[in-house]
């Protein structure tokens, strides 16, 4: 299938398609018993059960696959991994503004406007198509944004490291 729906020039990826996956927690979190939701680029499921650990924290839900649902009708379309051995290691970094104000005023100490923290890191899991990733090369993560790879794949131990492009427009989505 494409590797962008509105940019035929990314070329095309591979797609597993396997009875469990992963769905990022904060999804999870979202979806309701009985749901029907749209897992994007496959179709419509509906979740038919929602397990959580001792403190409530969602830990997986169980679904049938719907694909006579219709994508229009749904509220929430996830983004998803299948669940395989073949899934490659991410580090994702971001990083923040060297200041902590807008505009520096005669008298600030550089010090006390200093932002303490500018990189942060995580970690995440990427299809296997990431492991043809080049230096230099700009990917979208849905709804995390863009990135280019700093450091490609080359171990199952290693991970791929990609940086955040900044949009200029949001607070970075990683912290």
């Amino acid at each position: 299938m494409p590797r962008h729906k509105k940019y035929g020039g990314a070329g095309e990826k591979a797609t597993t398609f396997t009875k469990r996956i992963w769905l990022d927690h904060e999804d999870a979190k979202s979806v309701s018993l009985d749901e029907e939701v749209t897992l994007k680029d496959w179709g419509n499921a509906i979740v038919k059960e929602i397990s959580k650990d001792q403190d409530g924290n969602v830990t997986q839900l169980t679904g049938v696959l719907h694909f006579e649902g219709s994508v229009k009708t749904t509220k929430l379309k996830l983004t998803w991994l299948p669940k395989t051995s073949e899934l490659v290691n991410l580090t994702l970094v971001g990083f923040d503004y060297l200041i902590t104000k807008k505009k520096l005023e005669e008298g600030d100490n550089f010090i006390n406007v200093l932002n303490p923290c500018t990189r942060f890191e995580s970690a995440a899991l990427g299809d296997s198509d990431m492991r043809n990733l080049k230096p230099g090369e700009v990917l979208q993560l849905e709804r995390k944004g863009y990135f280019i790879c700093d450091v490609p794949f080359t171990t199952l131990s290693k991970p791929i490291l990609l940086f955040a492009i900044p949009d200029g427009r949001q607070q970075p989505v990683l912290k």
